[in-house]
């Protein structure tokens, strides 16, 4: 929770063990659909074929699947 503020650039990979993620500003964060979340602007997807460019997308903090990592501070 504590990892970034709106405004802020962040990083969050999909599952441990795996180079997957998403990366983009973050425009809001609070309760998203149940649990906590980072609402970001995504403007570099490495999962798949990156057609999540342009779209907002959903970091999770706080959950039961967090791993020490998973989300990281880029700027």
């Amino acid at each position: 929770e504590n990892t970034a503020e709106v405004g802020d650039v962040i990083r969050g990979y999909d599952f441990r063990g795996h180079d997957s993620y998403i990366e983009g500003e973050v425009i809001e964060k609070g309760m998203v659909n149940g649990y906590y979340a980072y609402s970001i602007n995504i403007v570099k997807d490495t999962a798949g074929e990156g057609n999540r460019v342009g779209d907002v997308g959903y970091v999770p903090f706080e959950s039961t699947f967090d791993f020490d990592g998973r989300v990281e501070k880029v700027s």
